[in-house]
């Protein structure tokens, strides 16, 4: 399924001034057309992850360009099954972008952003519910046949 940036902008939550400034300096966002349905799930995903590091930690989003190509690519080519049970590594300064199981020991490492998808997806689904609800379900239209007496088949006299 593929989702148009009116979509994108209304799942992902962000403003339209917001997505315009996301497209001149996100290159995942750039190379997109304008009005036509381009963007899949991963895509979604990849916004609500960008959204949360700008909004929620601050990061300007001219800090995430080298990233956010990673960040798209990581979250289109991995099962949307298997990414709710991951957490999303960050080194914006080595530019690396990982999945890891959630106990993860990243002692190791320097500065490294943890991001826990679970709800993340979670209020991506809840998003998409709420913009695509499920139609109340519908007849099958199956076009009319005319039903014949079998030939033959007649009721016996008991």
């Amino acid at each position: 399924m593929q989702f148009t940036p009116g979509q994108l902008r209304e799942t992902v939550g962000i403003s339209v001034e917001t997505f315009r400034h996301w497209k001149r300096v996100l290159p995942p966002f750039a190379k997109r057309k304008r009005y036509v349905p381009s963007f899949s799930v991963g895509d979604l995903l990849a916004g609500r992850i960008l959204r949360r590091l700008t909004e929620g930690c601050g990061i300007r989003v001219g800090h995430l360009t080298k990233i956010s190509d990673k960040i798209v690519r990581v979250c289109n080519t991995t099962a949307w099954a298997s990414l709710e049970q991951k957490v999303l590594l960050i080194d914006l300064v080595k530019d690396t972008c990982r999945l890891s199981g959630p106990n993860h020991d990243n002692s190791a490492e320097d500065v490294i952003l943890r991001c826990q998808l679970a709800p993340i997806m979670r209020e991506l689904r809840d998003a998409l519910l709420r913009s695509h609800p499920a139609p109340n379900q519908q007849s099958l239209l199956f076009p009319p046949l005319g039903v014949e007496p079998e030939q033959g088949v007649g009721r016996r006299a008991s």
